[in-house]
């Protein structure tokens, strides 16, 4: 399965996920094949990114750190915690310090130099609090700090978004900088509403409660709610990690793809950013995602299938004139000849 933009689809395409309208009503059936009438009737309503089959996933064997089991197990166990959490009350929550050293037990036994498949997809709270965690974690990992601190890293990412429980207002997939102020005054109380339902708490570190409050804000001071300049190493990965998971998955932000988030990351480096911290990010996460099609240098069109330890540089089959993969492969980290010349 496959999030696509509507614009970039011709037909022939099948549903992998139903197409509901705002009303929760369902405006096409999943497994539907996609007519150009349907794509114009989508682009018309405004809906720009849908779910399709991915014809491809046979051939493709992508990396990810968790199976989807496991994920959804981590989710799951997330949901019920923060759900279950009740403002200035007997807390609950202290149960994600376990959470966070079973990740971190299991995050230290993953290969360091993994490239990791990510895509742009539909995310929501509890999704998105789980792969931060996993990718601050990988993160302060390849920049070789000590279990300790990736410990607190993992109980700061668990906890960041508690305070989106505490607002009512939609913030998916919109546009939260430059909608009404009323909303954006709104939305942005989440981290101060966290901070203040954990201040109290004995149990989490100071630093965990300044990963929590100062989420948003940015090298330059331009963030929020403080514009503070944070120098904590802990409070910059998770300030990197969260902005580009919110980027592809729909969080507090429109959505994009995983080129556009990398690419904004790497132009706010040293302005809104930690370099060094960008940098590591950039290593780890795909450029080009099991099942990307691209157009290499030989004139070729290829289907990136899976990644070497080379970020940019992944394994590729040839695909024909009628878009049939063929036998042929390029290692691009091996075959320095080959290279990818654009997404199509």
């Amino acid at each position: 399965m496959r999030i696509r933009r509507v614009n970039t689809l011709v037909g022939g395409e099948t549903l992998a996920e139903p197409v509901i309208t705002e009303e929760k009503e369902t405006l096409i059936s999943k497994g539907t094949v996609l007519k150009p009438e349907y794509l114009d009737l989508l682009s018309f309503l405004g809906i720009d990114t849908i779910c399709i089959v991915d014809p491809y996933e046979a051939y493709e064997l992508p990396n990810h750190i968790y199976s989807s089991e496991k994920q959804n197990e981590y989710i799951e166990k997330v949901r019920k915690l923060l759900e279950s959490h009740i403002y200035q009350s007997k807390c609950s929550l202290k149960e994600l310090a376990d959470v966070a050293s079973q990740m971190v037990e299991e995050l230290l036994q993953v290969n360091e130099n993994i490239v990791i498949d990510m895509e742009e997809r539909n995310g929501n709270l509890y999704d998105h609090t789980v792969m931060v965690t996993i990718l601050s974690v990988m993160t302060a990992r390849k920049l070789k700090l000590e279990p300790e601190v990736l410990h607190r890293i993992a109980v700061g990412c668990l906890l960041h978004d508690l305070g989106l429980r505490y607002i009512t207002m939609p913030y998916i997939n919109r546009d939260m900088e430059n909608g009404k102020e009323t909303e954006s005054f709104e939305y942005k109380k989440h981290t101060i509403l966290a901070y203040s339902a954990m201040e109290e708490e004995a149990w989490i570190d100071s630093i965990v409660k300044k990963m929590i409050l100062s989420h948003h804000e940015r090298k330059d001071g331009s963030g929020f709610p403080l514009r503070q300049k944070t120098k904590e190493i802990e409070c910059g990965i998770l300030q990197v990690c969260d902005a580009f998971d919110c980027m592809i998955s729909g969080m507090e932000c429109r959505r994009v793809g995983i080129q556009k988030a990398l690419e904004y990351l790497i132009d706010s480096s040293d302005i809104l950013f930690e370099r060094k911290i960008v940098k590591v990010l950039q290593q780890m996460i795909a450029y080009y995602p099991a099942g990307t099609i691209v157009k290499l240098n030989t004139g070729e069109t290829g289907l990136v299938i899976s990644q070497t330890e080379n970020s940019i540089r992944p394994a590729v089959r040839v695909m024909d004139e009628e878009n049939n993969v063929t036998d042929v492969i390029y290692d691009l980290l091996k075959n320095k000849k080959v290279s990818i010349l654009e997404i199509i």
